[in-house]
């Protein structure tokens, strides 16, 4: 069951929040171990190359991006284990700990404009089961209210995890598994939103899917990378 902000409240009563980094009584990460968290570079792509906007030319082309906004590693422990606390475990007051203290570094590096966020979806199967999509909060909760949201996308099959596949197999993993939802107004701009891009298979293959539909540009935002 997802637990939002006034859950855990009602659960700080029964047991003490403490840090994700160093274990104190805090908050999700404390401000100290916050400081230590390394921001990515919006010059280099998340492989680690120079680039512009946020991918280098083999990214760039290779995903059919137009920039990509992404803040931290995901080796960074803490942080990792948020994104994990929120996917995993329901704790979905997460997002709302992330657009506290990030919001505004993220506003910042995505582009100016006439832009539509959207996010990456779930399959009905995965989504009833977890009872949410952690991409659909942390898109509207960071870009709220710059920019417009709007659900463009379903995943229309169910697909194997991708964490252990090959690059290879995640790609033929993901070929059909999205599609348009029907009746929506396409943009000529949109902003995709995922938790994490390790690969960049499934953002390569949702924004094939928008472009396809007639999107002119799509820049992508992700919390981490790795």
């Amino acid at each position: 069951m997802p637990i939002n902000g006034l859950g855990r409240d009602l659960l700080s009563l029964l047991m003490p929040i403490t840090c994700l980094g160093c274990k104190a009584e805090s908050d999700w990460i404390c401000s100290n171990c916050r400081q230590g968290l390394n921001i990515h570079r919006e010059e280099l792509c998340f492989c680690g190359h120079a680039g512009t906007d946020g991918l280098c030319p083999k990214h760039r082309a290779a995903l059919g991006l137009d920039g990509l906004t992404v803040l931290f590693n995901y080796t960074e422990s803490s942080m990792k284990e948020l994104i994990h606390q929120i996917k995993y475990r329901g704790h979905t007051d997460g997002v709302v700990f992330i657009a506290q203290h990030y919001q505004k570094k993220i506003l910042a590096r995505l582009p100016r404009g006439e832009w539509t966020v959207t996010a990456v979806p779930l399959s009905k199967e995965r989504q009833m089961k977890r009872g949410f999509n952690q991409s659909a909060l942390i898109a509207k909760k960071l870009t709220e209210p710059v920019y417009e949201y709007m659900e463009l996308l379903i995943k229309k099959r169910e697909t194997k995890p991708q964490v252990k596949l090959t690059k290879k197999i995640r790609e033929k993993n993901l070929l059909r598994s999205f599609t348009i939802k029907r009746g929506v107004e396409i943009p000529n701009q949109v902003i995709l939103v995922d938790d994490v891009i390790t690969t960049g298979s499934t953002l390569k293959e949702t924004a094939r899917i928008l472009r396809k539909a007639g999107v002119k540009k799509v820049w992508v935002l992700t919390i981490a990378h790795g």
